[in-house]
């Protein structure tokens, strides 16, 4: 691609179109979601609570718990200006909460008490 003055436009500004203008771009903004999680959520919240999907800018998250389940929802906004101000602009909207559900792995253990 060239620019009005003949100059070559660079990759940088070729990457930043692209991550603004397609839906590819978005899924890689979307992605900085988890990689960040640990610095959106915070120290406190990150341990119980796990991003899962972005779908139509509702991020769903899961919690450990109920009471961290209640502990995101009082700071679901926050997390979605934090989002927001990483992506510098609306990739997030709202979000939904749900609990994380057990690990199928462990119902398959075998029971060590029956004797």
């Amino acid at each position: 691609m060239r620019r009005d003055r003949g100059h070559p436009t660079g990759v940088g500004e070729i990457l930043q179109r692209m991550i603004r203008g397609t839906e590819l771009g978005e899924r890689l903004q979307e992605a900085e979601i988890w990689e960040h999680w640990d610095t959106i959520a915070g120290p406190y919240l990150s341990p119980h609570s796990r991003p899962v999907a972005v779908r139509e800018r509702v991020l769903h998250i899961e919690a450990d718990s109920p009471v961290w389940m209640h502990k995101l929802a009082f700071k679901k906004w926050e997390l979605v200006r934090r989002i927001n101000v990483l992506a510098r602009r609306e990739l997030v909207s709202d979000v939904f909460l749900r609990l994380a559900e057990d690990d199928p792995e462990d119902d398959d253990a075998p029971d060590n008490d029956a004797d």
